[in-house]
């Protein structure tokens, strides 16, 4: 494909240009997987980073959430389309490893706490943790089934393309579900979190 400047490129995206965006593919991944897995996230005591498994994930997000971007009317590129991708995959990557330290954190700190709680504040803690769990649970069972399995198998740590061949869809089909059922199932929780002890 002849080199395009990040205007025809952005014209073709939104003419939905399956071409261009393999290309976009093809020029910008291997960038952006080793900025993936070159990446460390540490708060001074802990250390995280991304697996393989995370990578693929993290790359397809990043596909689906620039081209979501550009297809908005609004959408205005101020800075070089590679370096917005760069960015938008590295936003990702922090926030994912941010979750993950934060979840070794817990698990080191729950197994502490957990020991040292009296009755009382364990009773407490069980109830609070039950009623996030019910809020949750509510707006998740309002997806569709096909969101529930996919969402689901990723976060039982199955890769997009084990979740395809497990429920015999195309990879690129679960890409974009997981995609749109996890803004989804977001856009619920956020909309409704002051209705609920969430």
């Amino acid at each position: 494909m002849q080199r395009l400047s990040d205007k025809e490129l952005i014209e073709r995206i939104k003419a939905k240009d399956d071409k261009v965006i393999l290309f976009l593919r093809r020029e910008y991944e291997p960038m952006i997987r080793y900025m993936i897995l070159n990446y460390a996230f540490s708060d001074g005591e802990t250390t995280v980073s991304a697996s393989l498994s995370d990578a693929e994930d993290l790359l397809h997000d990043t596909f689906y959430i620039l081209l979501d971007k550009i297809l908005n009317k609004d959408f205005k590129l101020t800075a070089k389309l590679s370096t917005y991708f760069y960015a938008v995959a590295k936003n990702l990557l922090k926030l994912k490893l941010r979750k993950k330290l934060l979840e070794t954190k817990k698990s080191a700190y729950n197994a502490d706490f957990d020991y040292k709680q009296t009755e009382t504040d364990k009773t407490d803690y069980l109830y609070d943790k039950k009623l996030k769990k019910n809020a949750f649970d509510y707006y998740f069972n309002r997806l569709s089934e096909v969101c529930k399995k996919i969402l689901n198998l990723y976060w039982m740590n199955y890769s997009v393309t084990e979740i395809a061949e497990k429920l015999e869809y195309k990879k690129n089909y679960v890409m974009k579900r997981k995609y749109e059922c996890t803004k989804r199932l977001t856009k619920l929780i956020k909309d409704n979190e002051d209705n609920l002890d969430f």
